[in-house]
């Protein structure tokens, strides 16, 4: 009887022993991160500052890495909570097997409305390293200044929002013919009071400008064009889309109108597709 008991206890052992083997291959170091960012103002998040985090080793498996954060007065704290295992990686053909493996990757976004102008400091913390650095947000730019370490950094250091209240989109035609009805549109735009502006030439994201600041028309051959508007929104958005459903209505196959918001409105008239609308508030 004690020989069966003790077989028993020695079978528990070694199943334990292996179950805390698997346990521990699953663990791994995280030994450094890379920080790819930007300024985001679509979607269901609203506008926000966008952080994605890579690990600096690949891995056979693919693994997620969790974060939260905190703001805090001018303070800016991003920790690593948590590392899921989402199994293997997928296998891909690659000239070099190392690449078929997996970066560690996790995101989070920091809302504007938790972010007023000023100095923060931005604290990224893990189970192996703490790395302070200093971002500095403005309403035209935000900085991210991290000093020199070997664990932590990022090849963009600014980022530059798109101001808010903003109407901004295209009209796209083919055929001289239909350059009148463009303008007509935007000429409607005005008359129920959108203002045309312009902003400094800055790099953001889904809008370019000139150097004078002015949305820049785009022509492909033989005869398509796209007309680019900007207006400050002294009206808001709704009153926009219902102009250009009318306008898209009366119009031809040749014409599709495109508007957004910098508030995360937008808006999409085509001929093909039909009419989406998705508003901010």
């Amino acid at each position: 009887m004690k020989k069966n008991i003790l077989i028993i206890y020695i079978l528990v052992l070694l199943i334990s022993l292996c179950s805390c083997e698997e346990e521990k291959e699953t663990i791994i170091n995280i030994d450094g991160l890379t920080l790819y960012w930007d300024h985001e103002v679509f979607g269901n998040e609203g506008r926000r500052l966008r952080f994605e985090f890579y690990g600096i080793k690949r891995f056979e498996n693919n693994y997620e890495l969790i974060f939260n954060y905190s703001v805090t007065d001018k303070i800016i704290t991003i920790k690593l909570a948590d590392i899921k295992d989402n199994g293997e990686c997928p296998e891909f053909p690659t000239p070099n097997d190392l690449n078929s493996n997996c970066i560690p990757k996790g995101g989070l976004y920091i809302p504007d409305s938790l972010l007023s102008d000023g100095i923060y400091d931005f604290k990224i913390i893990t189970s192996k390293f703490k790395i302070n650095s200093i971002l500095e947000i403005t309403k035209e730019k935000i900085t991210l200044a991290i000093p020199e370490n070997k664990y932590f950094s990022s090849q963009i250091n600014n980022v530059c929002p798109i101001p808010s209240n903003l109407l901004f989109g295209s009209i796209v035609f083919e055929g001289t013919e239909n350059e009148t009805f463009a303008h007509k549109f935007l000429d409607d735009l005005s008359s129920i009071g959108f203002e045309m502006t312009t902003i400094p030439d800055y790099s953001y994201n889904h809008l370019d400008v000139g150097q004078d600041g002015y949305p820049v028309n785009e022509y492909w051959p033989p005869d398509k064009h796209s007309l680019k508007f900007l207006y400050n929104m002294k009206v808001n958005f709704r009153a926009s889309f219902e102009l250009a459903k009318l306008h898209f209505n009366q119009s031809d196959e040749n014409i599709n109108i495109y508007l957004y918001s910098s508030n995360g409105d937008q808006a999409r008239l085509n001929h093909t597709n039909g009419i989406y609308v998705e508003y901010a508030d």
